[in-house]
């Protein structure tokens, strides 16, 4: 299972960086993020202009750092990367470099499945990565659920409305601007982002609207 620095970040930012760990280990093997992006993403948090508290992230995701693997491309995974990015900008699409490269290793190492918070790769992968990738990728919006239905809204909410900056939609989903919401109401949101970007780049996401298809 790999996970991308957007989420790994989120789920820092919200203190379930233990829930996301547990939600997505397989047999007892916990994700994995690419080596660099532990730099990377404790320069986004030293910036950290659209978090409240910046240092109980910070703690959170050297706690983060404890649980996951890291991962580190092999010449052949930076080549296919290389390729793919070109690929997606020479069609207009945007795919950066640690998302190239999670794909490559998603690819080449038959990983069961990429968490990403980056829409626009996921798009990207829809249309240059498909065949490869089919039903592989995960969204922020997938994982969210998956814990909801593990832990309930009532936890899950909390978490993210005590960080309603970090990421929009997802605050939006949780309605944070009110004072309660039901569960219902916060999976019939997070729903129908995942509708909308299942239909941006149909065959790309895992099948539902949270993990379970994982074990299967």
């Amino acid at each position: 299972m790999l996970v991308d620095n957007d989420v790994a970040l989120k789920v820092a930012c919200y203190s379930l960086a233990d829930e996301m760990v547990s939600a997505t280990s397989l047999g007892g093997t916990p994700p994995a993020i690419l080596g660099v992006g532990r730099f990377v993403i404790r320069g986004r948090l030293a910036r950290g202009s659209n978090i409240l508290d910046v240092e109980r992230a910070k703690a959170a995701f050297e706690r983060l750092l404890e649980e996951v693997s890291l991962l580190e491309p092999d010449e052949a995974e930076l080549a296919m990367a290389a390729d793919l990015e070109a690929e997606a900008n020479r069609r207009g699409l945007e795919l950066d470099g640690g998302e190239s490269q999670l794909l490559a290793i998603l690819i080449n190492r038959a990983c069961r499945l990429l968490i990403t918070g980056d829409k626009r790769a996921i798009r990207a992968i829809g249309v240059i990565g498909k065949a490869e990738a089919a039903e592989r990728i995960g969204c922020l919006e997938q994982l969210m659920t998956h814990l909801v239905q593990i832990a309930g809204v009532a936890a899950i909410r909390a978490c993210v409305c005590a960080e309603p900056k970090v990421d929009r939609a997802i605050s939006t989903c949780f309605g944070c601007a009110r004072a309660t919401t039901k569960q219902e109401e916060v999976l019939t949101a997070l729903t129908s982002y995942i509708g909308h970007l299942d239909r941006e780049a149909p065959g790309v996401l895992l099948p539902g609207h949270d993990f379970a298809a994982l074990a299967a």
